[in-house]
């Protein structure tokens, strides 16, 4: 047997066992190879680990961590209740609270992805990270003008080179997957894991699921990636775990808030604004009388046939 001390949880060495198998292969890189192979099995499942890391003991797979990172046995608590449960793993790493990666990116295949759980700081070794076959995920895609993504779930996202990636939604976050995102290769604008046509899909579908405002964004990038996921101009809406929300997409790209828009036409008091009790106000196709305190009702659960506002002449 092999004998590797590391910090526990009090500060003090503590000793781990690992297999003689593990011992045998002198250099970390070595391992990491192995670790990091795409695994043979055919399963059409959405996980994949290779059979080779499989083989590893928990033990083995703490000690090949590199020293600098200083991690403790508390540490590793998450990762060793969940070894055999990749399920468990990718969620706590794709659905978890200030996840990060490692200590440095330059030393990615030494390092980790940490997060919080259960007012602690848990890592799991970067390459002890299965890989998800994005292959049995369902792609993201509107249907009718109407975007319905489960929540805490994973989908694939095509990019316009035709490559899938595996993406999650969280509470209205809609986006490359951490688990796979936080160890691809840093690229620039036009680096080939498309990283950066992700990430602008993904602030742009994240902030119409979350009913944030589209500031900073040009209205032909909002166009196309509304357009990547079947939307098509006129009324549209979008649920992924943060509530449902109305837009209207116009052929410039422009967007109209609806939920917003009702809200104030809602608020306005029209009698004020010159009109007067009982006059009829066109929105979006139905027609709504203006009451006695000089107001309207109108609902976001109404049928509209129109995109346009038409207000009485006088």
């Amino acid at each position: 047997m092999v004998k590797t001390n590391f910090a526990g949880t009090n500060g003090v060495s503590q000793s781990l066992f690992h297999s003689k198998t593990a011992g045998k292969i002198t250099r970390k890189q070595q391992e990491i190879q192995i670790l990091s192979k795409t695994s043979s099995s055919k399963k059409q499942d959405s996980l994949s680990i290779s059979n080779s890391a499989r083989s590893f003991s928990k033990e083995s797979i703490a000690a090949l961590i590199d020293n600098s990172v200083n991690i403790s046995k508390g540490q590793l608590s998450y990762y060793f209740n969940n070894y055999n449960n990749v399920s468990a793993i990718l969620d706590a790493i794709n659905f978890g609270e200030n996840v990060s990666c490692g200590y440095n990116q330059d030393f990615k295949n030494y390092g980790v992805i940490s997060f919080d759980y259960n007012g602690s700081r848990q890592i799991i070794p970067n390459y002890a990270v299965p890989k998800m076959n994005t292959g049995s995920l369902s792609q993201i895609c509107a249907v009718y003008n109407s975007l319905v993504l489960d929540n805490k779930s994973y989908y694939a996202w095509t990019t316009s080179s035709g490559s899938r990636y595996t993406w999650t939604v969280n509470n209205g976050k809609i986006g490359w997957a951490a688990s796979e995102e936080l160890l691809a290769e840093n690229t620039n604008q036009r680096g080939t894991n498309y990283k950066w046509e992700m990430r602008k899909a993904s602030n742009i579908l994240s902030a119409l699921a979350q009913g944030k405002n589209l500031y900073g964004f040009s209205r032909e990038d909002v166009l196309s990636v509304c357009k990547s996921v079947s939307f098509s101009t006129g009324f549209f809406s979008i649920n992924a775990g943060a509530g449902k929300h109305n837009y209207i997409l116009q052929e410039s790209g422009k967007v109209i808030d609806v939920d917003k828009k009702i809200e104030q036409l809602n608020s306005t008091n029209y009698i004020e604004a010159g009109f007067k009790e009982g006059d009829t106000i066109s929105v979006y196709g139905n027609e709504y009388v203006v009451d006695s305190s000089g107001h309207i009702n109108v609902s976001t659960d109404h049928t509209f046939t129109s995109t346009s506002i038409i207000y009485p002449s006088h």
